[in-house]
């Protein structure tokens, strides 16, 4: 049956195996001028790789020119993450943004939210963790403890998030909360805030491999206040906004 297959559909355009030979030069000379080392996925963040990585145009590709972005086809997308990963060039750094927290501001954030990070994010200054796991939740997203009470003019969050890679050198993160009592459907009065994390009452603790290794973190947050301007979306529906994100951390 499967010498039947034909895959010749699968055979990249010349436009986009122009965009694969730039990319590979492009890494090429990186790793060799500054002594990479390939690494397994995204997992090492570097600043500066991550803002030559912006300066060609490759984090944003696919958003809006008055977001930073190239409005560049989701097949250009794939060729330069597809290089990335092959070499194991250290992403981290911009690897969130781009693959979750920028088309997730896209689609639910406000005019305000997408002006402040998006052209940050794709110049490559910007960076995002993500905030939802905890402890004793496993991959259990609807039973997060972390919550967020009304007061004047915002929220104030508290509670702890685990296995934030990267959020020791990240700026904010999307995090999951409760923002209503569980009245039965664990699914409902979930919300989604921007936190960012050099602000008072956020404490960053490292998670070590045994080896000494760090890019995992437990983050704390005690009594935290995050404003209106904050809120991803509308309140209550988080868990809309997260299935559609977990879509994009799969996909992207």
């Amino acid at each position: 049956m499967f010498d039947q297959v034909d895959f010749s559909a699968l055979e990249l355009p010349a436009s986009a195996r122009a965009l694969q030979r730039e990319v590979r030069e492009f890494l090429v000379k990186e790793f060799a001028a500054l002594k990479f080392s390939p690494s397994l996925g995204h997992t090492e963040f570097h600043a500066e790789f991550s803002k030559r990585v912006a300066a060609r145009g490759w984090i944003g590709m696919t958003w809006p020119k008055r977001y930073g972005g190239q409005e560049r086809s989701y097949l250009d997308r794939f060729v330069v993450t597809e290089e990335m990963l092959a070499m194991g060039a250290p992403c981290a750094a911009h690897w969130f943004a781009d693959r979750q927290t920028g088309p997730s501001l896209l689609r639910y954030g406000t005019e305000a939210q997408r002006q402040k990070y998006l052209p940050a994010i794709a110049r490559g200054e910007c960076y995002f963790a993500l905030g939802m796991s905890e402890p004793n939740s496993g991959s259990d997203l609807a039973s997060v403890r972390t919550r967020a009470e009304r007061v004047p003019n915002g929220w104030r969050v508290t509670g702890q998030k685990v296995w934030t890679s990267w959020g020791h050198k990240a700026d904010a993160f999307f995090v999951l909360c409760r923002t209503a009592p569980d009245a039965g459907n664990r699914h409902e009065g979930l919300s989604q805030l921007i936190v960012e994390l050099k602000q008072p009452g956020v404490t960053v603790r490292p998670i070590r491999f045994m080896d000494g290794g760090h890019h995992f973190n437990e983050i704390f947050f005690d009594d935290v206040f995050v404003p209106d301007d904050r809120v991803v979306g509308e309140i209550g529906q988080g868990w809309r906004q997260i299935t559609s994100e977990l879509a994009l951390e799969r996909s992207g």
